[in-house]
């Protein structure tokens, strides 16, 4: 069934955005090839035929055309499902449907799957490369730590060799390193996620945003002490920020004791004053944290950028701020998801570049973006969200001044010292300079190396 009032509003944001985007100067006036691609949003933008899931050991192979055309197959991660009722599910598949009408001689099929683990993404790729290529992906979207192992593995193309390099003129300075591996361009990051903190506007006269605040304010400060890997994002960001390494010109794991020790006695400082509890260890994610604001238990609270947007609406009377750091200056830490190209074949290669062009055009990225709960890649995405939402300028700012998150490979050596670091700390009462020390030296003796 046709939609009038989709059609009129599509219609309606495609006339204000295009003016918006002309207006910009970030973008050029000659734009180059990837941004010259025809954006309409068609009414009726039907629901692709295409099955949207697809059980882990059953994967669909393409099947060729009596026409000729290209059908492409997609695999999409199982966190950003494609069903109408999911964050930005139906915004995707109408912005297919589109690239369907304007590239008639390429059909797009799209599957939902896990990246690791048996039957996901990087399974297949392992597996099926040499005895069933025909049952893979053209084009597949991975997180970060899937993209790491793609690469290292030589299980995909690297997209630097087909990519039309003026569009990473375009990304913010992050995106580059999100999507290379070992200094090689693997894939295009298209969405990200980022952490920041909320507070109470009612309580705060100074947004909490430096050591020094969070100590004279004398408010307590809810974050994920706790870890789900090696380190909580949180100290590790700090510990950055405060001008730390995680490895030497080499690439060897190396720990700045100066700057762990910086932030381990911020840490005290505030134990001691009832700031932060060691019950904090419990949290092992930036949500649990969010719901201990939600719920009006603190007025002080990390949470990831997917986490506010989603549930933003639930909260009033608070405004945004970064993670506290040493300085008071805004960084953060940020990951996402990639896209990749699995295909060898030349000809597929060219339809799968087509797809990924019109996908990051600023337009279509910004309103995915938007509904999907995730933060586009690029400046011109995010003001398609519109002027009005303050959250563009807040995450344009933190974007810009992002950490790529780093990987898992570095954090095991590196960020396992700094958590057991800040255990040391408010656990068992080590001094600071001490901890930081430990950390040092057990990393030294952990790469072989002497501290």
């Amino acid at each position: 069934m046709k939609s009038t009032t989709g059609w009129l509003f599509h219609s309606t944001m495609m006339l204000v955005l295009i003016a918006l985007l002309s207006a910009c100067a970030v973008i050029s006036q000659e734009a180059p090839p990837f941004l010259a691609i025809e954006v309409t949003i068609t009414p009726s933008s039907p629901t692709l035929d295409a099955p949207i899931a697809v059980t882990p050991d059953e994967p669909v192979a393409p099947t060729p055309t009596e026409s000729g055309e290209i059908v492409l197959v997609v695999w999409m991660t199982e966190h950003l499902p494609l069903t109408s009722d999911a964050p930005g599910g139906q915004e995707f598949l109408e912005q297919l449907a589109t690239f369907d009408e304007l590239h008639p001689d390429i059909r797009v099929e799209v599957y939902t799957k896990r990246v690791s683990g048996t039957g996901g993404i990087l399974s297949y790729l392992r597996t099926a490369t040499a005895v069933a290529p025909s049952v893979l992906p053209d084009l597949a979207l991975v997180d970060r730590s899937g993209l790491v192992q793609a690469g290292r593995e030589n299980l995909v193309v690297p997209i630097g060799d087909l990519l039309d390099l003026a569009l990473l003129t375009e990304l913010y300075p992050v995106v580059q390193s999100l999507g290379s591996v070992d200094e090689e361009l693997v894939g295009l990051p298209y969405l990200l996620e980022i952490e920041h903190s909320v507070y109470r506007e009612t309580v705060f006269n100074t947004p909490p945003n430096s050591f020094e605040t969070i100590l004279r304010l004398r408010q307590p400060y809810a974050f994920p002490a706790g870890a789900l890997g090696n380190v909580n994002n949180t100290i590790l960001l700090q510990y950055l920020a405060a001008g730390g390494v995680l490895t030497d010109n080499t690439g060897n794991p190396k720990l700045d004791p100066e700057s762990l020790t910086q932030v381990l006695t911020f840490y005290n400082q505030a134990h001691e004053r009832g700031l932060i509890g060691t019950n904090l260890f419990q949290l092992t994610t930036p949500s649990e944290s969010w719901r201990l604001y939600r719920d009006r238990q603190t007025n002080l609270a990390a949470v990831s950028s997917t986490t506010y947007l989603a549930e933003r609406d639930d909260v009033r009377n608070t405004l945004l701020t970064w993670t506290p750091t040493p300085d008071g200056q805004a960084h953060t830490l940020a990951t996402g998801w990639s896209w990749v190209v699995a295909t060898h074949d030349p000809t597929r290669q060219s339809a799968v570049m087509s797809l990924v062009y019109f996908l990051m055009n600023p337009i279509n990225q910004g309103l995915y973006s938007k509904a999907a709960d995730k933060l586009p890649t690029r400046h011109a995405a995010l003001i398609v969200w519109g002027e009005d939402d303050p959250y563009v300028a807040f995450a344009d700012q933190l974007i810009s001044n992002a950490y790529p998150m780093p990987d898992t490979s570095v954090q095991t050596i590196v960020g396992a010292a700094i958590q057991d670091a800040l255990e040391a700390v408010l656990l068992n009462n080590v001094l600071p300079a001490q901890a930081a020390a430990q950390a040092e030296q057990s990393i030294g003796e952990a790469s072989g190396q002497n501290p």
